[in-house]
């Protein structure tokens, strides 16, 4: 079996590379500048413009499947004409592709983003409705309108599976994501104050292990969403601190204080040129969120099995103290 993978250069794509490996797969990967996820791995890297259909059919003719992790990840409004064209338009060109090279399957990743959140007090599930308010954050609708997308190729003959995680965090995060910057600054000291809120956060190499059972195991058509296990920031940090030996956060503060500090989290970005660790987009998502997500179709179907938050958080930190990501001080 032979897979075609875009994102493959990233934290989802890595991981998801790791885990066909290990069960034999050969493995094209469509990526870009920064390989450093796929450094060392007996995979094909391939170059090619994501967003010409013909291009990408002759790269995945002789494809079985296509796994297309390759997005545009931002919870700010920004770049949004480049965003809806990566997320949406891109999605459309690998679609087209994979239904014109002969792929038996897609599996195509979107986020829990996609879903409408309201009513937070039910349970989020699969039939929960997708993102359609146009004043939405602009990730939120194109994971939604891709999803779409991704699914109407079914007409055409195409065998889709969706996947939904939530908020993704493991080891192998080598551009890093938001979060692995987030763990990053915790284990290094730079987050002395944790804000009492949370979210509910999956292991990366679990996401991919259930993307890969998709194969085999997905229904055709069915969305799955793969959830991990609600933990608040100052777990998170008290559970860096059992692996780093050191103290993290300093102190925890009600959760309306974040958006106290958003003009100081702007200013430090400015003067260092540095994406800021959180923003009004992120604070959004931790405060409009389902608590209760049980993942019953995954599990069932696909065999999802989310490992502990406390093994996830030391093996992560494990892997970025292996990298030389947390200074000894």
């Amino acid at each position: 079996m032979r897979a075609f993978v875009t994102g493959g250069s990233g934290h989802v794509g890595g991981n998801l590379v790791r885990e066909l490996l290990s069960r034999g797969y050969e493995v094209d990967c469509l990526v870009r500048s920064d390989t450093r996820a796929l450094d060392n791995l007996d995979i094909n890297c391939v170059n090619g413009d994501m967003l010409n259909p013909l291009e990408m059919s002759t790269l995945m003719a002789d494809s079985d499947v296509v796994f297309h992790s390759a997005a545009f990840v931002a919870v700010e409004k920004i770049q949004e004409d480049l965003m809806r064209k990566i997320n949406v338009e891109g999605t459309r060109s690998i679609t087209t592709a994979a239904i014109e090279s002969g792929v038996k399957k897609l599996v195509y990743f979107s986020s829990v983003h996609a879903f409408e959140q309201h009513p937070t007090s039910e349970p989020l599930v699969e039939s929960r409705p997708l993102v359609t308010d146009p004043k939405a954050l602009p990730y939120d609708r194109t994971k939604a309108e891709a999803q779409k997308i991704a699914l109407g190729a079914r007409e055409q003959g195409l065998a889709v599976n969706v996947v939904h995680p939530t908020g993704i965090i493991g080891p192998y995060d080598f551009k890093p994501s938001r979060m692995g910057k987030v763990l990053q600054d915790i284990a290094n000291r730079k987050m002395p104050v944790a804000i009492n809120n949370g979210f509910n956060w999956v292991d990366v190499r679990d996401v991919a292990k259930s993307a890969v059972n998709c194969i085999e195991r997905g229904i055709d058509g069915q969305n799955y969403i793969l959830p991990g296990h609600w933990a608040s920031m100052p777990h998170l940090s008290s559970l860096v601190k059992r692996i780093t030996g050191r103290r993290t956060h300093l102190l925890t503060v009600p959760f309306w204080m974040g958006y106290l500090a958003l003009p100081f989290a702007s200013i430090s970005s400015k003067i260092t040129g540095k994406r800021p660790s959180f923003s009004k987009g992120s604070l959004q998502a931790l405060a409009i969120q389902c608590r209760d997500i049980p993942g019953d179709l995954a599990r069932d179907q696909l065999g999802h099995n989310p490992r502990l938050i406390e093994d996830t958080i030391s093996d992560t930190v494990s892997w970025l103290i292996d990298k030389n990501k947390v200074v000894d001080k």
